[in-house]
């Protein structure tokens, strides 16, 4: 747990820095790809289902990527 915990703290530091180097925005999608992530290992390594919600997220998610990238 209190690895789990310092690796949180650790991440949560590096993305604050990253904001300060880059904008925001395009910071922030980048975190939410983890949510991809977690979903690519939900299914591949847990064998959980992928219901309409979750591929419904993940394309909505990879949607808002897009739509940061063009602007």
């Amino acid at each position: 747990g209190l690895a789990g915990g310092a690796m949180q703290l650790i991440s949560y530091a590096i993305a604050i820095w990253a904001m300060t180097q880059a904008p925001i925005a395009l910071v922030a999608a980048l975190r939410e790809t983890s949510v991809l992530f977690g979903v690519l290992l939900a299914a591949l390594l847990l064998k959980e289902p992928l219901r309409p919600a979750r591929l419904a997220a993940a394309l909505l998610i990879v949607t808002g990527l897009a739509l940061v990238r063009l602007s």
